[in-house]
């Protein structure tokens, strides 16, 4: 959402360092609460309580605590339990409004559309997205959220990263390379999440009843990311060296503007 009240790209590489910075905290945060929850309390009571380890925030709590809360402490656990909520609430609604955003933006709308038009296409977008994402979210409310993120932080490993290496450090990277290495890279995690013993096969899956484990590996970067890797390199190599040198000249002349941002007019 910062993003989009970016006014130059300047703001937007502050925003983006904030953002980063923020990231790692919580990441750093989240392990520290981990571990120390495993420490008071023990892997097998915290895997007794909930197989998944949903619980393991709320028995550290308890464990830190004592089962008996002061108001001190029951304000600072209702606080940091709101601070979750909020946080997950704003990106729930930061990803809505960005896949209506893109889906009212760059598939339904066409040059010349009213700017009337254009809103309410864009209130039917959100709607058409937050509709289904809410009917997922009922059915599987007690369903294992753990392949959503692993999913996630595969997708990125997958098909992100690789098209950001190869874009800061190859020269000749094109258009169809960024285009093969995202679909590939997507494509791959997909494909291979669904053998994982995080979707079936394990207490802690999300369909535990069933098992369809055929892909030896919790997560699927270890292969996912070299075929992320290689779609770009074959995308790249097979487009031609002319559509390389074309679309390197283009961006060599809107680099510094993506770089420095747009000048600032002088005398004013």
């Amino acid at each position: 959402m910062r993003m989009y009240t970016a006014g130059s790209t300047r703001q937007v590489r502050r925003a983006m360092s904030w953002a980063v910075s923020a990231v790692a905290l919580f990441m750093a945060v989240m392990t520290v609460v981990a571990v120390g929850a495993t420490a008071l309390i023990g892997g097998k009571e915290i895997a007794a309580a909930d197989p998944r380890g949903s619980t393991a925030y709320l028995l550290g709590a308890r464990a830190a605590f004592g089962p008996d809360l002061s108001r001190p402490e029951s304000l600072l656990f209702t606080t940091v339990t709101t601070a979750i909520f909020l946080t997950l609430l704003a990106s729930v609604a930061s990803m809505t409004l960005a896949c209506a955003n893109s889906l009212a933006h760059d598939v339904v709308v066409r040059a010349g559309t009213r700017p009337l038009r254009e809103m309410a296409l864009a209130r039917l977008s959100a709607l058409a997205v937050g509709v289904p994402v809410i009917a997922l979210a009922v059915l599987a409310q007690h369903r294992s959220l753990q392949p959503l993120a692993i999913l996630s932080f595969c997708l990125g490993a997958s098909a992100i990263a690789p098209a950001l290496v190869f874009s800061l450090f190859w020269r000749r990277f094109t258009r169809a390379g960024l285009l093969c290495t995202l679909i590939g890279g997507s494509l791959s995690v997909v494909v291979l999440m669904t053998g994982t013993n995080l979707v079936s096969g394990s207490p802690q899956s999300a369909f535990p009843e069933a098992d369809f484990n055929w892909f030896p590996f919790t997560t699927t970067a270890l292969v996912s990311v070299p075929v992320g890797f290689l779609c770009g390199l074959l995308g790249t190599v097979l487009s031609g060296r002319r559509a390389a040198a074309r679309e390197r000249s283009r961006y060599e002349a809107v680099e510094p503007v993506l770089l420095a941002g747009p000048p600032y007019p002088r005398g004013g």
